[in-house]
């Protein structure tokens, strides 16, 4: 690249304005992610689906980020003029090799958050079956847009070593069909991210806490509306990316899908950490005092307990047991002053009598409430 002068244009260096932010954020993100492993092992260990996915959505960003970082190191976010060709095509291998982690990364970011919102669906009571059809037509949209980047990354120039080193004959896919995908995709993107961020709200608006504890809980659970607007953003730099020198003038883009992906591993470990952040905002005062993990209420529950069940079931709350009473109903007479009982049971298979204390292990475990 010469000017109009016949000397070529200064040199530019944007790959530290990636590097620098990313690697803080990659650090904040695997730091939460694995704090949240931590939580679910302790006392017992209870993974699920959605922790072994957004692990490995970490482990995807990490690799993603390294690739990138030996990317700049040859060269990435200089001009090409000042750059042996030799290192030129380290470089956009290595972008190649990110771009493939990224699609994949952000796929099991989102898939993580929906599968963790699945588990809630036993808490929305009759509205159940659309909440999860609604989170399972999310993950299908999340998988197809995904298959699409991957069409694009690996048949858009025939042969693919062409995307990072100089070859003869060289044969690609007019830039507007790219270009075209990303204005279909990227607002399906956005929908999904606003989707996940705002549906715990209607469930929120039901746990036993003060104000102040539903907003830090929503606000924790809304982190991922940041993802959003970067989502947003990225969308209007799109074109620019491949106008010009593209050693350089993809790192403005590169910089902003790699946060949209590292804020949604930060957003999705959160709300698993709600406990902590709590006890740190109790502490300074911030918060009122806490309630229990779990609470009973006789108003919710349909059947009486003596004095030496309900300290039965609490001891097993807090080991965790395996507890599960089925659909009772109990025309129950208590003397619990002196802790004598007479009982008459009957089997309902009622919903509305149904004392599940599977939902009780999901609100402790997946809201931590």
């Amino acid at each position: 690249m010469v000017n109009s002068s016949g000397s070529l244009p200064p040199d530019t260096n944007f790959a530290p304005g990636f590097v620098i932010p990313c690697g803080i954020l990659a650090v904040i993100g695997v730091c939460l992610c694995v704090a949240r492993i931590v939580t679910r092992l302790r006392p017992a260990p209870h993974l699920h689906l959605d922790d072994y996915l957004i692990s490995i959505a970490t482990f995807i960003s990490v690799f993603e980020y390294v690739a990138t970082c030996i990317g700049a190191a040859n060269g990435w976010g200089h001009l090409s003029s000042y750059v042996p060709q030799h290192n030129q095509t380290i470089a956009f291998r290595c972008l190649f090799v990110a771009q493939l982690f990224w699609i994949f990364g952000t796929a099991l970011v989102r898939i993580s958050v929906a599968v963790s919102l699945l588990r809630l669906g036993r808490c929305t009571g009759g509205a159940e079956r659309i909440w999860k059809w609604s989170l399972w037509s999310l993950i299908g949209v999340q998988i197809l847009t995904s298959i699409g980047w991957l069409i694009l990354l690996f048949f858009n120039c025939r042969p693919l070593r062409g995307m990072w080193e100089p070859v003869p004959e060289l044969t690609c896919w007019p830039h507007k069909y790219t270009v075209n995908y990303g204005w279909v995709a990227n607002p399906i993107i956005i929908t999904i991210d606003f989707i996940l961020a705002i549906m715990p709200v209607q469930l929120i608006r039901t746990l036993q806490r003060t104000l102040r504890e539903k907003i830090l809980i929503s606000c924790l659970m809304a982190t991922g509306l940041i993802a959003t607007g970067i989502a947003a953003y990225k969308m209007t730099l799109s074109q620019q990316a491949n106008m010009g020198d593209l050693l350089s003038s993809t790192v403005k883009l590169s910089l902003w899908c790699k946060l949209e992906e590292q804020v949604g591993i930060i957003a999705a470990c959160l709300p698993c950490l709600k406990a902590q952040m709590e006890k740190v905002l109790h502490q300074i005062g911030i918060l009122k005092k806490r309630f229990p993990d779990f609470a009973l209420s006789l108003k919710q529950i349909s059947i009486s307990l003596s004095p030496s069940e309900v300290r039965r079931i609490f001891s097993a709350d807090r080991t965790r047991a395996n507890v599960d009473i089925g659909s009772v109903n109990s025309a129950t007479s208590r003397d619990w002053a002196s802790g004598t009982t007479t009982t008459t049971t009957t089997t309902d298979t009622s919903k509305s009598t149904i004392m599940s204390f599977e939902t009780r292990e999901v609100g402790r475990r997946d809201w931590d409430v």
